[in-house]
């Protein structure tokens, strides 16, 4: 396609930067199919842990690049803009090879600010996507299936107490606009039943649980309490404006976008709420005294976000 993809310039950066990784993320792929296979060697045998490395490697980049594809669709993202973001990385074209794609740093902008919106923006995504993946994982009672482990979903739900605070906080920090609020926070009913069906309800029970029991793992809470750590250290948090919804709200919100989607009922949506709500984890959030982070030690491959 020569022509750009209409209406990309209007959206927001935080939006942009996800067409730029779905873009590079399939350039990679392509650059590692062509590129990166092994050579064999005779003396080596059968050769094939360097043939299985490499077909990992794919795999990788296959899945990072669905996942990427999951959110910005959920999130709004034209689905145009994502198959021709998805289209020039097939062909080996990296963002910003191409005159057709926009900067996705508006002129004037502030960087470090524009960071920490993007970094906001994937804490909403990532509490709905949880919200969204609690609901279902309680009403199609995988834990029958699976080994319940109650530490986990102790874990799971401390988890999205942490990344509610921290996109809290950042929003109070950087002072989010009206329109930025509407834009994180304003989910309205058909975005919930966009993001229910351009996630849990494609997942099989297995992709359900498997993405359950990655929003489990305890390093989540660790990254999320640094970067609360970090914005306290950096910036005093009591500025005016809106809040985002509770916990409850999402999970509220969530609760109904899955069940309307089976012709759920009241009652039931009632009791999906309580039993997937997380109890009792965010007054210890917001009464501990910050500045006293649970010491955890860090967790493979994680990074500080929001460090000013």
């Amino acid at each position: 396609m020569n022509k750009p993809v209409p209406g990309m310039e209007e959206l927001p950066s935080w939006k942009l930067r996800l067409l730029e990784r779905i873009q590079n993320t399939s350039a990679d792929h392509v650059r590692v199919l062509l590129q990166g296979h092994p050579t064999y060697e005779p003396q080596h045998g059968s050769g094939e842990i360097p043939m299985q490395t490499w077909r990992t490697h794919l795999r990788a980049l296959a899945a990072d690049q669905h996942e990427i594809e999951i959110h910005a669709s959920a999130v709004g993202v034209p689905a145009a803009a994502i198959t021709e973001a998805r289209e020039r990385g097939e062909r080996g074209l990296r963002w910003g090879d191409s005159v057709h794609s926009p900067p996705t740093m508006r002129h004037g902008q502030d960087p470090v600010r524009a960071h920490m919106v993007e970094g906001a923006a994937a804490d909403v995504w990532q509490l709905e996507h949880m919200a969204a993946i609690s609901v279902a994982h309680r009403l199609r009672s995988i834990d029958a299936r699976f080994p319940p482990d109650p530490q986990a979903h102790q874990q799971f739900d401390r988890n999205m107490a942490a990344l509610w605070r921290r996109a809290n906080d950042t929003g109070h920090v950087i002072g989010l606009t009206g329109d930025e609020h509407a834009e994180l926070w304003g989910r309205d009913w058909q975005g919930w039943k966009q993001l229910v069906g351009a996630t849990v309800h494609r997942y099989s029970d297995a992709a359900l649980h498997e993405r359950w029991r990655a929003y489990a793992w305890g390093g989540i809470e660790h990254e999320a309490r640094r970067g609360i750590d970090n914005l306290a250290a950096g910036a005093a948090l009591e500025r005016p404006g809106a809040g985002p919804q509770t916990l409850e709200e999402l999970i509220g919100r969530a609760t109904e976008a899955v069940i309307n989607g089976h012709d759920g009922t009241g009652t039931q949506i009632s009791a999906a709420i309580g039993d997937a709500l997380p109890h009792d984890v965010i007054g210890p959030w917001v009464s501990q005294a910050d500045g006293e982070p649970v010491l955890r030690p860090p967790e493979p491959g994680s990074s500080a976000q929001y460090e000013l």
